[in-house]
């Protein structure tokens, strides 16, 4: 692809421009500000797209206005001669692509004609200037390598750029060492509350233990109540055994006993039902004053009584927070808009030249009133340039003037003396007579030898000579002069047959030598003094003419000069209304009108977002004071919605456990009612007991059931060695024990059977103390609490990590593309860039190669490797530019472009240069290269490029070539 021409409708300071282009090396060249890097930007524009209005590229619109767009002729191995017009339109422009065979084409036509490459992939290969050179120093040997791989690889810098911003975000969310990152932040926060959730854990694990405990007090109480009834029966068995000693003497002793301990009646089982009444009821005191205990422990931990009211109150407002925040967001953006106006107002008055707006926001801006003040301007200027035209033409006149007078006095200092005129006056009678007095002393001559007739035909041819020049020229003393002469002719014809000499032939003869000597001088100075004359008449009215013409001009002048000086007071006194302290250019009266415009229009747009601010910042304060009311303390205004969200979390935390603990506190107060009931009926029963056994205290009540238990033992053991007596007669001792053995025993026993009794009361009391403490940890959910919360951030920590895992697997991706364009891609244009860089150097450096960690390096001749960081600036300039010119070369086939390179060979030495461009003339046979310079020198080295002068660019005619 060549590009033949382009066409500059408007570009930057570009206008009606015309440049044609060569097929090899074109030199565009021109001093600072000539516009060369605007032509570079129209070029790539032109093809890819005007960038957005908004965006931070230049659009180069035009800066005198005018039609913005322009043609780019190119001619395509594919498509043949083709034209891309691109003009203002939509915000890439409307670009027409115009084909030889006449037809047409649009966005797409452009895209084919392209290759669909975009504008940053065509400026990493095929347009390349100094800036991005610049930045070598300033590389590491990382950024350097990168560089330059990207430089001969397509696409390279866009995956760099992502893996760094990957690499960014990585570190954003986790760092090993790192605090601050959120996956450190959340894992941080994970271990304290695994730390709170294991404490909760042991806490928790106390209520098992506790279980088992009461499971094994059950199985320890049975245990000791068969034992207890064991013993009981093992007393019963020593006290019988004890009352079968002599039946006699025991039954005298027996009944002596019996008289002695006879009583009332005893309740049938009364000593077990005593039991189990009196275990009950202290089962129940202990269960009541775990109860009062723990009530009196809740209502410590009760909160005061919310209030419903204000719960409903704080929810309506949280339900109104959207509200809220649209009203700040809005206000923010209102804030925001006023701020840009108000740029935009002060841009305007600034370009205005304003230092106030109040006199032009109540001007009339108007198109009739535009209309009106343009037409008085292009009068005003109309008039100007008249003036400027008369003023030219008086100092022209006065010039001419002063010329005349200056030649005036120079022709007055050489004017002829009085005796010269005088001598002038009188020279034509003089010569008259000396032409008569020569011919006359011819023919006396003649006469007196013979005479000589060739004289006479020589002087009449002369007479007739002088006579026709005179004529000619209109000298009539010439014409004279041959008069003369030809009356002395023929007098001397006539007379020259005289043969003596007389008077008059010697006075002649003496006129004639006084004179003859003079008629050269007297000549000279008769043409000196009509010529003086002649200049003198001339000039005196030349000067008269100018002076003529001076005075009309003048008055002309006067008359035009009191108009405008009318008309610019007029346009002063409209223009100071508006503010302005000297009236604008008619040229930019559209703009000034349009800015005037535009300011009155920003003006309006500032009292409208001025009052819709006041009224959302009225609602703001209002809603501000409703929030204050609720919350009771003073909160800033950007975070009152979260205080009042807290108390709304507390008020609903506190609702919930005065709920929860009046729940308990009335459940437990049941309990203690019944356990109170339960105790007073065990009370009752117990009493009934001591009455019907005529007792009043426990202790009595016992020695009553030991006294009914002896007597009925006594009674049957009566009964029995009465039966026994009367059955037998005599009663024989078959006692092994003696009495106080048996009686020991018994004792012994008792005290067992005392001992399992308070040990079976400490069970009681330890199962009821163990009872209330399970309920206790049965109805904490304190640790459901904390076990949701740490789920949550479980939760939270598990989505950061996957956030992590997939920009570590993008950059993992993009290092194993970076590997394989290394592999693939890179050798193949290292092989031609390796030689443009050895030619650059003068075989110094051999290639260049990649390290095993990626990094570029030179291979000088003798084999030894220098990273690139270490090379001179310019030889790492010379790296990049071999990358990139074998980079274009290897899309010679897909992508034939144009090569445009800004300047980017100022760091080489002559010698290099000299190198750099023979190797670009080599490869304009293939390519076709836009050299953009402000160097002379350097424009000196092209020998066989077209050199294309900025400076002199025309407008339709074309650039100005050599």
């Amino acid at each position: 692809m060549k590009i033949r021409k382009i066409v500059i409708y408007g570009f930057g300071k570009h206008e009606n421009k015309t440049i044609d282009f060569s097929d090899g090396i074109n030199v565009i060249y021109g001093h600072n500000e000539a516009g060369k890097t605007t032509i570079q930007q129209f070029i790539v524009l032109t093809l890819f797209g005007f960038p957005q209005k908004n965006s931070a590229q230049l659009r180069y619109e035009p800066k005198a206005g005018g039609k913005f767009g322009g043609q780019v002729h190119l001619h395509d191995e594919v498509h043949g001669n083709c034209i891309v017009e691109r003009v203002q339109g939509k915000s890439a422009g409307d670009v027409t692509v115009y084909f030889e065979d006449g037809t047409q084409g649009e966005e797409e036509a452009v895209k084919a004609l392209v290759r669909q490459y975009d504008r940053a992939s065509f400026e990493s290969i095929f347009s390349f200037s100094l800036l991005q050179l610049q930045g070598f120093e300033r590389m590491d040997e990382t950024e350097l390598s990168r560089t330059l791989l990207s430089s001969g690889t397509t696409g390279v810098d866009t995956l760099l750029r992502v893996e760094k911003k990957m690499e960014k975000e990585l570190g954003d969310l986790f760092k090993k060492t790192g605090r601050n990152p959120e996956m450190n932040v959340r894992a941080t926060e994970l271990k304290e509350m695994e730390k709170e959730l294991k404490s909760e854990q042991e806490r928790i694990a106390a209520y098992a233990p506790k279980m088992n405990r009461i499971h094994e007090i059950e199985r320890e109480w049975q245990e000791a109540k068969r034992a207890y009834d064991s013993l009981r029966e093992e007393h019963r068995a020593l006290e019988l055994e004890l009352q079968l000693l002599p039946l006699k003497e025991r039954k005298r002793k027996l009944s002596s006993r019996l008289d002695e301990v006879r009583t009332s009646s005893f309740p049938s089982d009364g000593i077990r039902r005593f039991e189990v009444i009196s275990g009950r009821l202290t089962e129940m005191e202990a269960k009541k004053r775990g109860l009062e205990a723990e009530i009196a422990a809740m209502e410590q931990k009760m909160p005061d009584s919310p209030r419903p009211e204000m719960l409903s109150a704080i929810e309506r407002m949280l339900a109104r927070e959207p509200e809220w925040h649209d009203w700040r967001s809005t206000l923010g953006s209102i804030r925001e808009t006023k701020s840009q106006l108000n740029v935009k107002r002060m841009r305007l008055l600034d370009r205005l030249g304003l230092d106030k707006s109040d006199a032009l926001l109540r001007a009339d801006v108007s198109i009739h009133q535009e209309e009106h003040l343009y037409e008085q301007l292009q009068q005003m200027d109309e008039m100007g340039r008249q003036i400027g035209y008369m003023d030219r033409q008086l100092s022209q006149l006065e010039n001419e003037l002063r010329d005349i007078r200056n030649e005036q006095l120079s022709l007055q200092r050489n004017s002829p003396t009085e005796m010269e005129r005088k001598q002038a006056e009188e020279w034509p009678s003089i010569s008259s007579r000396l032409a008569e007095a020569k011919a006359y002393v011819q023919m006396s001559r003649s006469n007196q030898g013979d005479g000589n007739p060739q004289m006479l035909l020589i002087l009449l041819i002369v007479a007739a000579l002088m006579s026709i020049v005179g004529l000619i020229s209109d000298q009539w003393i010439v014409v004279g002069l041959g008069a003369c002469l030809a009356v002395i002719a023929v007098l001397f014809k006539i007379g020259k047959r005289g043969g003596q000499p007389t008077n008059k032939d010697a006075e002649m003869e003496r006129f004639v030598d006084a004179y003859e000597g003079q008629a050269a001088t007297m000549e000279a100075l008769i043409m000196k003094v009509n010529d003086y004359e002649q200049r003198q008449s001339r000039l005196a009215e030349a000067a008269k003419t100018i002076e003529r013409k001076m005075g009309v001009l003048e008055e002309e002048y006067g008359a035009i000069v009191q108009g405008k000086e009318s008309l610019e007071h007029s346009l002063s006194s409209f223009f100071l209304a508006y503010g302005l302290r000297k009236i604008p250019n008619s040229g930019i009266l559209h703009e000034f009108f349009g800015m005037a415009r535009s300011l009155q229009e920003i003006e309006r747009e500032l009292e409208d977002i001025e009052r819709q601010s006041q009224t959302i910042q009225d609602n703001i304060h209002l809603r501000q004071a409703e929030l204050e009311r609720l919350i009771s303390i003073d909160v800033p205004e950007s975070s009152i919605y979260d205080t009042l969200r807290s108390e709304y979390i507390s008020l609903k935390e506190k609702m919930q456990l005065f709920n929860t603990l009046s729940h308990r506190i009335e459940e437990y107060q049941t309990q203690k009612l019944e356990a109170e009931e339960l105790a007073a009926s065990l009370r009752s029963q117990q009493q009934e007991l001591f009455e019907e056994a005529g007792v009043e205290t426990e202790e009595q009540y016992y020695m009553a059931y030991a006294a009914s238990q002896e007597t009925l033992t006594l009674t049957h053991q009566i009964e029995d060695v009465e039966s026994q007596l009367t059955a037998l007669g005599s009663v024989e001792d078959h006692i092994e024990r003696s009495e106080n053995q048996l009686r020991e025993d018994i004792h012994q026993v008792g005290r067992e059977l005392a001992g399992l009794e308070e040990e079976m009361g400490a069970l009681v009391k330890e199962k009821t103390s163990l009872e209330v403490e399970t309920e206790k940890l049965l109805t904490d959910d304190s640790y459901q609490r904390k076990q949701q919360m740490f789920e949550m951030k479980k939760a939270e920590f598990a989505e950061l990590a996957k956030q992590w895992s997939v920009r570590q697997a993008i950059v993992e991706a993009i290092t194993g593309m970076m590997e394989e364009l290394k592999e693939k891609r890179l050798p193949e244009v290292l092989s031609r860039a390796e030689n443009i860089f050895s030619e650059l150097t003068g075989g110094t450096y051999m290639s260049l190669a990649l390290s095993e960690n990626g990094y570029f390096q030179a291979v000088a001749q003798n084999g030894q490797r220098y990273p690139i960081i270490e090379l001179s600036q310019a030889t790492k300039e010379q790296a990049y530019i071999a990358l990139r010119l074998s980079l274009a070369a290897a899309k010679e086939e897909t992508a034939p472009f144009p090569l445009l390179l800004d300047d980017p060979f100022v760091h080489f030495d002559e010698t290099r240069f000299s190198r750099m461009t023979a190797i670009l003339e080599r490869l304009s046979a293939k390519h076709q290269f836009i050299y953009f310079t402000c160097h002379d020198k350097i424009v000196e080295y092209w020998t066989n490029a077209t050199i294309i002068n900025v400076s002199d660019i025309g407008s339709a005619k074309g650039a100005m070539t050599r």
